[in-house]
């Protein structure tokens, strides 16, 4: 909140470069082509394109309003803008200036409900069309193209910068919220309707309690892969608590009861029907010990569909200045 923005390397203890603004600064992102230049937004209005090298702006525009998110296109020759009065504008940023394409409406037409700031955005995996857009509505959004196409709900924000994220395989989104909880919800590239069925809207949803979560996004290195791990031939490992404690395997401010879905819709299962995320590890090894060791799981119907989220891992960031990471593993139960 010191109106800059900073440049740091994982091997500097100190900060390479400062960038300063006029006002807060909220939201910053790299040109992924090319990483000498970044894009950003700030409460003074302008969203602006930085030069690292040169430490300088090479471009900027006024929108008459906040910006409060901003995001590249994948292709590095564009950028989506988002303001507090909820508005979201397409620019073009190729040789990295700033000329706006077009406004995107995500306003409903049938209500005539005022929007609320735009908190963050995400293109989908291996897509140049398909964004992620939250809101302070407590709704996050699926454009494609310039058409609303999905929405997820379940989550609160109403006041905070949250944004959602989805996993590297673009199979779930996850998101924090207001109420101390992560929410996860199953995000299929092929559920998406055609335009004479009108928006999907997923209520079903899976969450767990982190105590004043502000921040919560998947790790990258775990997802690729998930598909191709037989539960069967590789149990899961205990859940590694990025805190620093070796008392407890949990964070202070965490719940120790498991992760649990309220799931509103029979056809919408994620992860293992009724699977404990098993933290405590104390919990997992109870659970193999009373399996036979015969016994093995199936995976049969829609758990076979789920299993690209076993083993998924979701980094946390609180209010308190705490990062967490927790894990999504544990073992079916009968019922």
């Amino acid at each position: 909140m010191d109106k800059t923005v900073r440049l740091w390397h994982l091997s500097s203890k100190s900060c390479l470069k400062i960038f300063s603004h006029s006002d807060y600064v909220t939201c910053i992102q790299f040109n992924p082509v090319d990483d000498g230049y970044f894009i950003s937004g700030s409460l003074d209005a302008k969203v602006r394109i930085w030069s690292i090298p040169d430490h300088q702006v090479v471009d900027w525009n006024d929108l008459h309003e906040m910006v409060t998110a901003a995001c590249y296109t994948p292709d590095g020759q564009g950028a989506l803008v988002g303001s507090y009065k909820g508005n979201c504008r397409l620019y073009n940023t190729s040789e990295n200036k700033l000329q706006q394409k077009r406004q995107i409406n995500l306003q409903n037409k049938k209500k005539k409900s005022h929007h609320k700031k735009i908190t963050g955005f995400q293109f989908a995996p291996r897509s140049s069309s398909e964004v992620l857009i939250t809101s302070a509505d407590s709704r996050i959004r699926v454009i494609d193209c310039v058409d609303l196409v999905h929405k997820f709900k379940g989550f609160r924000n109403t006041n905070s910068q949250i944004s959602a994220s989805l996993t590297a395989n673009g199979k779930y989104v996850v998101c924090a919220s207001e109420d101390s909880y992560v929410y996860v919800w199953k995000h299929e590239g092929d559920s998406r309707p055609s335009r004479s069925k009108g928006i999907t809207v997923t209520r079903s949803y899976e969450h767990f309690h982190c105590q004043d979560v502000s921040a919560a996004i998947p790790w990258l290195g775990m997802c690729d892969d998930l598909d191709e791990v037989s539960t069967a031939n590789h149990p899961p490992t205990p859940v590694e608590e990025m805190n620093g404690s070796e008392s407890s395997p949990l964070a202070s401010g965490c719940t120790s009861s498991p992760l649990h879905g309220t799931i509103s819709s029979a056809t919408n299962s994620y992860f293992f029907d009724r699977i404990s995320a098993t933290w405590p590890e104390e919990k997992l090894l109870l659970a193999t010990k009373n399996r036979s060791p015969h016994s093995s799981v199936d995976f049969s119907s829609g758990m076979n569909q789920s299993r690209s989220a076993w083993g998924m891992v979701i980094v946390t960031a609180g209010l308190r200045g705490e990062i967490r990471t927790f894990q999504n593993f544990g073992l079916p139960v009968r019922i």
